[in-house]
């Protein structure tokens, strides 16, 4: 598979048009994302109240809870989020394709997915996300060392209880920054990369794995560049969006506690799917200029020149 060699620029050039994504067909790119938070949160909903009911039913017998059988159904439960996480995001990204494409798109076709063959090969992502949280798990205890971490559970218990935490220093800890700062971008890259080529380019799991590597690596530096500026925006976002939640609930308070908990509600909702919808079209537009789609536009070239503001 081809992988084009980009300039660092082209990080910019991703920033500057997820920005605009949606323009071309809001309700759709928007709903989509809104649907995405709203299924994950109902699947999680639905994980608390079936554990809820088997622990309940079990006190209501006067029996104490199966704690082998609540943590299987837990761990069922929670494979099955996910699972639908990556499929989720490739429909999003299904969404944005066809919007940018101008083709005619609803926001319900981010379930498009689940009827695609394709599509249904995404879940194994899922498994994929959990090896790598293990594995980071392992290089992040093996640098901080046992006794940090342990120290880090205590503390945290600390803090649950309102008292002040005392944490000693890992073992390494410039290297743990290193390691963990490095980790986190080739884990990120190889399910953001892999989605819309398992999706779109029809490629297995393992295929799709090896070419997300392999580009991760040839683009390191405008990646890195777009992973930049989309971190300092979203923490500005986030800055931002918290104090006009925190302002909206007290105004809103001044009516009814209720009426300003649904403002604030509704602002971190909207900062939260604008955050969805960037970070995801920049994932598509770095697959479509790293791979190519014979079914988009061409990429937009970046002014070396000047920065447009």
């Amino acid at each position: 598979m081809d992988i084009r060699k980009l300039p660092v620029q082209q990080g910019l050039v991703w920033f500057r048009l997820a920005i605009d994504l949606g323009s071309k067909n809001p309700r759709a790119v928007f709903g989509a994302a809104l649907l995405l938070i709203s299924t994950l949160y109902a699947a999680v909903l639905l994980m608390a109240l079936v554990l809820s009911l088997l622990v309940g039913g079990e006190a209501q017998e006067g029996q104490p809870p199966d704690m082998k059988l609540v943590m299987l159904v837990a761990l069922a439960l929670a494979m099955l989020i996910i699972f639908l996480v990556p499929i989720l995001l490739g429909g999003l990204m299904h969404v944005i394709r066809e919007a940018e494409a101008g083709r005619p798109v609803r926001a319900r076709d981010i379930y498009a997915p689940l009827r695609s063959e394709h599509g249904q090969k995404l879940a194994w992502l899922g498994l994929v996300q959990v090896a790598l949280a293990m594995l980071g798990g392992v290089l992040a205890i093996g640098l901080a060392g046992g006794d940090y971490w342990r120290d880090y559970m205590k503390a945290a218990e600390v803090l649950a209880q309102h008292g002040t935490p005392v944490l000693g220093e890992p073992r390494h800890p410039g290297l743990l920054f290193v390691v963990q700062m490095t980790f986190n971008y080739f884990s990120s890259a190889l399910l953001l990369y892999s989605i819309p080529l398992m999706l779109f380019s029809n490629r297995g799991v393992v295929p799709a794995l090896g070419a997300a590597l392999r580009a991760a690596v040839r683009n390191a530096s405008a990646n890195l560049l777009a992973a930049g500026l989309f971190i300092g925006a979203l923490l500005v976002g986030a800055l931002v969006a918290g104090l006009v939640a925190s302002l909206l609930a007290v105004l809103g308070g001044l009516i009814h506690p209720a009426v300003g908990a649904l403002l604030a509600t509704l602002v971190m909702l909207g900062f939260a799917i604008t955050a969805l919808v960037l970070v995801t079209g920049a994932a598509y537009l770095a697959w479509r200029d790293t791979f190519g789609d014979p079914a988009a536009p061409p990429p937009v070239p970046v002014p070396v020149h000047h920065l447009e503001a």
